[in-house]
């Protein structure tokens, strides 16, 4: 699956607090918004208010 770029805005707070996050799991800032969002789409699924991802 091909990767694309996504610019969000936040908090200067919320930034640094999803940085100490990363950094407590040893993951890049990225990754672990990355992984936030997955974890949110995946709950959001299993409570049915998206349908499942198609061909995963």
């Amino acid at each position: 699956m091909a990767k694309v770029t996504v610019t969000i805005y936040m908090e200067e707070e919320d930034k640094a607090a999803l940085q100490l996050l990363a950094d407590a799991e040893e993951r890049s800032l990225s990754q672990m918004a990355v992984l936030i969002v997955k974890r949110a789409i995946k709950q959001a699924q299993n409570e049915g208010k998206i349908p499942p991802s198609q061909g995963k």
